[in-house]
């Protein structure tokens, strides 16, 4: 049983640039050190307002690294369960985001280093294995303390929101949808060569733009998957 998997804010379509706002959404430096002030008290409604703002784009960000959209799941409540038992330990002038990611990409190793030796034990396929390696090296050179949070979201919301209509529309649905081509190229009335060639230009601009905060291999497996 899930502690949430209720979304918040109003419904705004996801073929406009406005859905960019609400899934990078975050919560202002002021009012997140009063958050965190209530929940040093113990304020269930504080805790609350931290889990609704960042549960999903953590899970996410896990589901990326593992595959596996369940321990994705397990992993970042986990890591909600442990910020509640200690929260008389919080310090409302810490950098939430940065705690909150950080935990999850340790969680994440942790899990990934048992795939890799159970894996290794059972002597599953090689790709496996190397799939397990990859996303366990990226994972590892991901410096979360040397990212900008703030710049990197708004580069990549900037970004995405420069390309033509067209190439923002099939990009979303890819992505942020969960579409597969044929369905966008029925959906759009357009051709599956057309859908694919404007995800690699939507990537290929993307790439460009952020290759100074991700490091190429990150980028790969953030934003090539399932093309």
């Amino acid at each position: 049983m899930y502690l949430c998997t209720r979304n918040i804010g109003d419904k705004i379509s996801l073929l406009t640039p406005d859905y960019q706002t609400i899934r990078f959404m975050s919560l202002t430096e002021s009012i997140e050190k009063k958050v965190l002030e209530n929940l040093k008290k113990g304020d269930p409604k504080a805790f609350e307002l931290i889990f609704k703002a960042w549960y999903e784009s953590l899970v996410n960000f896990a589901a990326e690294y593992l595959s596996d959209l369940e321990s994705a799941r397990n992993i970042v409540q986990n890591i909600f369960m442990k910020l509640w038992e200690k929260h008389t330990l919080v310090d409302p002038d810490s950098n939430l985001k940065s705690y909150l990611y950080m935990a999850t990409r340790n969680a994440c190793l942790s899990h990934l280093r048992h795939l890799k030796l159970e894996t290794a034990y059972f002597e599953k396929s090689k790709k496996k294995l190397e799939d397990l390696q990859l996303n366990y090296e990226a994972l590892d050179e991901l410096n979360i303390e040397k990212i900008d949070f703030e710049v990197l979201e708004k580069l990549i919301r900037d970004t995405i929101n420069s390309l033509p209509e067209r190439c923002r529309e099939v990009f979303i649905l890819s992505r942020y949808e969960d579409m597969k081509n044929k369905e966008i190229a029925d959906t759009l009335n357009i051709s599956v060569k057309a859908v694919e060639a404007n995800i690699t230009r939507a990537l290929t601009k993307l790439r460009e733009n952020t290759k100074e905060y991700l490091p190429e291999l990150v980028f790969f497996l953030i934003f090539n998957s399932g093309i």
